[in-house]
């Protein structure tokens, strides 16, 4: 499991997310995951990886693996500092 994996099923378990629910096809939305609550992830993922989450990456029908593939690109074409 990757660093961005780990980050995000952290995340959502800040949101009381239970683990077992957190697998890649699995949709926001299925996760319970309201538009204050998909701000909020997308401003923790900011926090913890440097990357900004626009709506459009984080949006009741994306995936627990688009949110990873979107931020595991974001974080390799981005250096640290300039995120």
């Amino acid at each position: 499991m990757s660093d961005v994996h780990d980050a995000v099923r952290s995340a959502l378990a800040s949101f009381n997310v239970p683990d077992d629910l957190v697998r890649p096809d699995a949709t926001l939305a299925e996760l319970d995951m309201d538009s204050l609550a998909l701000a909020e992830f997308a401003l923790v993922l900011q926090e913890r990886l440097g990357v900004r989450v626009g709506g459009e990456h984080a949006s009741k029908s994306t995936t627990i693996a688009e949110v990873v593939a979107f931020l595991e690109e974001r974080c390799a074409a981005e250096p640290v500092a300039t995120r």
